[in-house]
């Protein structure tokens, strides 16, 4: 259509509207491989058409470029936490530094591959879905809520087990305590990670069984899979010695002393009428007393707090003593 007749004046009889409907329902020729001029109710159709392709093909792309970045940063995660696991449940190595921070890199591997398990959990439809719903998140705020405060009342019960005094004078020993507490206390929750590994198992069992029998179609092995049912099964087994074993009832006593001898007890003092070397905390708002220990537990490493062994070979006193503190007392630290 080189020319447009009623481009600019308006049809006079029933053929020339027919026309000028025709010349609107038409698409201008394009003046190259891209360009075509906007002049008719077609080439405003085509043109939102073009538009609408392009918002739609840029949507697609920046999701599977989300989604690609995800599923590497997964899979990174997860390398890294084969990685610190093998390297830290390992004890055939001859490198000194690895040896010497052995327990740490477990540690760590622990947390990198819980990381990857959340993560992969918190992708899943189940529990999108789940998190959509107001009550499913007022529910879980209320369980947390309830959660670190009954923690924190049962640090200050095991506190006051070891030490005859409030637990509020050791404030550092029992706001870790309420930590390892809460932790321990969601050890049922891992229910639902050996659920999801089982139905990895169950994908990767299908996976191996297509490629052995030649049946099916499986473009690509499921890696994910096999991530989350390694480090699954290396969390669950650290988690249930971290609960059943390393933080027993009859483990807490001796780690409690090991943390306030770390965290609260403190060696120098003014008190002329106490001795030096001692361990004391001050209690009261005017510190004109003290607890004291005439032992002092020494933890070098992060392991001998942990290991249900070697915590357990500190030597407690049989009893404290709170005494006053005479003279000037230094600032608590």
């Amino acid at each position: 259509m080189a020319d447009r007749k009623y481009r600019y004046k308006n049809p006079e009889n029933h053929n020339e509207c027919i026309i000028a409907i025709y010349e609107e329902l038409t698409a201008t020729p394009k003046k190259n491989y891209y360009d075509r001029p906007t002049e008719t109710l077609k080439d405003y159709t085509i043109a939102i058409l073009e538009k609408m392709k392009e918002a739609e093909s840029r949507r697609t792309y920046d999701l599977e470029r989300e989604v690609n970045a995800t599923s590497w940063a997964l899979g990174a995660l997860a390398m890294l936490g084969l990685v610190f696991l093998a390297n830290g449940f390992s004890d055939a190595n001859d490198w000194e530094w690895l040896s010497n921070h052995r327990f740490a890199i477990k540690l760590w591997g622990i947390a990198i591959s819980a990381s990857f398990i959340g993560v992969s959990i918190e992708r899943s439809s189940f529990f999108k879905n789940l998190w959509s719903f107001g009550v499913t998140k007022v529910i879980a705020s209320l369980a947390v809520s309830v959660l670190f405060v009954f923690s924190s009342g049962k640090a200050g019960s095991l506190i006051n087990s070891v030490f005859p005094v409030d637990a509020s004078a050791l404030p550092f020993t029992r706001a870790i305590t309420a930590g390892l507490l809460a932790f321990q206390y969601t050890y049922p929750l891992l229910i639902v990670v050996a659920l999801f590994a089982f139905f990895h198992a169950i994908n990767t069992v299908t996976w191996l069984k297509m490629k052995l029998t030649g049946k099916g179609k499986y473009e690509l092995p499921p890696v994910q899979s096999f991530a989350f049912l390694i480090l699954s099964i290396a969390v669950l087994l650290f988690v249930s010695r971290w609960v059943n074993q390393d933080f027993s009832d009859t483990a807490w006593p001796a780690k409690i002393y090991r943390l306030a001898h770390t965290l609260d007890f403190n060696s120098k003092y003014e008190c002329t009428n106490l001795r030096q070397g001692l361990s004391v905390v001050f209690l009261g708002a005017d510190h004109s007393r003290v607890l004291v220990d005439v032992t002092s537990a020494q933890t070098d490493s992060l392991e001998s707090f942990v290991d249900s062994k070697l915590s357990g070979e500190v030597i407690m006193p049989g009893k404290f003593y709170v005494l006053p503190c005479d003279a000037g007392m230094p600032k608590p630290r």
